[in-house]
């Protein structure tokens, strides 16, 4: 185990994974992306029918459809929720294994999964319980002190506010390494992951702040090609054209656009959210590599 570990170094990983394993990336990003797109369409084929008009009151096929669609949506979501941990846990296995060839694109369905799901809803709870708890004791403060002056628990309120968002960050920099201590060492990392935090806490904010910065930069930037997209293609017209609808699905574009969207998300859009995954997740795997054996930044682990 070393001391420390480079940020820099660290922010390197998702690039180098994405250069070293490029088909990967978009693998991961289309098993996501897809299956969302399947979902979107199974919902709004359901829906197609429901009446816009606030008088018209959908057939009894058009209710019994929506109600089929709310139990189909449960399962829908458990399948998004286990993809996405299996990309998760991908993502991470190519960053220990860079540049080595995989015949799965890194893609498992094991024990190091279920582990994986393990830890992500142990984190997940207990940080709800926190925030949970946070809120409770700041409404009953912000009361308080509200009875004797509203400007002051409005102030109050708002730097609780700032404190509960601090804390969240900072809980998740203390809390970032055992995800991949567990993948790395296969096994729960619970107790490891918490030791690698420690002493560390800020150079790992500081990772953790680096990391959201470049992704609220991408974000951005896609967002702003999509919606400028959307407007020259004429995708704003058709829906100022569409005030008279009279069903929900008279609101949907012509086949031709929503095939052509359907290429767009499914293409570079893929790929582009294969690489959004690998920003979030491979920095830290990296971190976690480095501080459990400062091994070089290409080398495979034996334990993998």
């Amino acid at each position: 185990m070393v001391e420390t570990f480079s940020i820099a170094e660290a922010l390197r990983a998702p690039l180098r994974v994405i250069r070293r394993h490029p088909l990967a990336v978009f693998v991961w990003g289309i098993l996501i992306v897809g299956f969302v797109m399947a979902m979107m369409v199974a919902v709004f084929g359901a829906l197609a029918d429901i009446p816009l008009s606030p008088d018209a009151e959908p057939s009894p096929q058009v209710m019994g459809r929506v109600v089929a669609m709310q139990g189909v949506s449960m399962l829908l979501n458990v399948g998004q929720v286990v993809l996405g941990v299996m990309v998760w846990a991908a993502t991470m296995r190519a960053t220990f294994r860079i540049g080595r060839p995989e015949r799965y694109f890194f893609l498992r369905a094991g024990m190091d999964e279920v582990r994986l799901a393990v830890v992500g809803l142990a984190l997940f709870a207990g940080a709800y319980v926190a925030v949970m708890a946070f809120v409770i004791v700041a409404a009953i403060v912000s009361a308080l002190i509200w009875q004797a002056s509203p400007t002051a628990a409005l102030a109050v309120g708002g730097v609780l506010f700032v404190v509960m968002i601090a804390g969240v960050a900072l809980a998740m920099a203390r809390v970032s390494m055992i995800a991949p201590a567990t993948v790395l060492l296969q096994r729960f990392a619970f107790r490891e992951g918490w030791d690698l935090g420690k002493g560390r806490l800020m150079r790992l904010f500081g990772l953790l702040a680096c990391t959201w910065l470049i992704y609220m930069l991408v974000y951005f930037v896609l967002a702003f090609v999509v919606i400028a997209a959307l407007f020259f293609g004429g995708a704003f017209a058709v829906l100022a054209d569409a005030q008279d609808a009279t069903t929900l699905g008279e609101l949907f574009p012509s086949p031709a656009v929503l095939w052509g969207v359907a290429a767009f998300v499914l293409l570079p859009g893929s790929f582009i959210y294969g690489a959004v995954i690998t920003l979030l997740s491979a920095p830290f795997a990296a971190a976690c590599r480095e501080l459990l054996d400062g091994a070089p930044r290409d080398a495979a682990p034996a334990i993998l």
